[in-house]
Parts: structure tokens; sequence; C-alpha cells
């Protein structure tokens, strides 16, 4: 049950409502959960790190250049998403690839970007639900020589 108020509440003016909501709240672990995931996703950097990985698989390298971070910023970053589960690695050769791990969040945020994208009249925000369909594991050809920051964090 959440409770900040001290004070006296007003009168109750549908205890059949209350009653209602009070039961259809969710389980405070949930919450609390739910919250973690925001706090998460409520850096920039973390958010545009979901929103890659809800497409595709990337190595750290790609991901510290598309979106042009450093690439032990990117190592901490997603160091963080993986402690939470959001992301997963494999391991192809030298090289580790990462992916998100959460569909509904990967579609939570892809949501989100359209939504605030659409209310600024950005024409460069998120405006198909091509995320949303599975997107195969495939193996990757292997690199061009000389190539760095493909490791893991």
């Amino acid at each position: 049950m959440i409770t900040k108020a001290k004070r006296a509440l007003p009168e109750i003016i549908s205890a059949e409502q209350v009653r209602a909501t009070r039961g259809g709240l969710p389980d405070p672990k949930a919450l609390a959960e739910a919250a973690e995931v925001f706090k998460l996703l409520a850096n920039p950097v973390r958010l545009s790190l979901m929103h890659a990985l809800a497409h595709d698989e990337l190595t750290v390298g790609d991901l510290a250049r598309a979106l042009d971070l450093s690439l032990s910023g990117t190592s901490h970053q997603l160091a963080l998403l993986r402690m939470m589960r959001l992301v997963a690695s494999r391991d192809e050769g030298r090289l580790t690839y990462y992916h998100a791990t959460d569909e509904f969040v990967g579609h939570l945020v892809h949501d989100c970007l359209a939504h605030v994208g659409e209310r600024l009249g950005l024409q460069n925000a998120p405006h198909n639900h091509a995320h949303r369909l599975p997107r195969p594991r495939k193996k990757r050809p292997a690199p061009a020589s000389g190539r760095r920051g493909g490791g893991s964090p």
C-alpha cells in the first residue's frame, strides 16, 4: 500500500471505487522493480542503447560508433543494463554481441520515443512498428582485419 499523507483524509465519496482501486494495485515488489527499470531508462545514453539493441545485435565498438560514445562509457552503460537483465551478450569468436532481452521494454522505449517525437513534431522520431517483429539471430560475417572494440566490457 502506498502511504504518504499523514493528515486527515477527506470524506470517501465512493467506497466501492476506493476498494476496486486498492484491490487493483500492483504488488509492491512489482512496483519497485518497475521503478528500477524506469530509473535505468531515465538516462538518454541507456535509452539510446536500448533503442538500438531492440532492433539488432551490435558489438560494444559498433554501439559506441553509432551513438558517438566512448568505448568505456558504452561498456559501463551496457553493464548497468545487463545487471537489470535488459540486455545480454553472446560471444562469437573474438567478438561479443549485445542484444535486448526484454521485448516489452523495447516496445516501451520505441513507443515512448515515437510519442515524444510526434508531440515535438520531430521528423526523425520512430514512427513504424517494425521493431515489433522478432529478429532472427544470425551468424555475422568475419570482422574486417584491424577492427577493434568488439570485446566485452
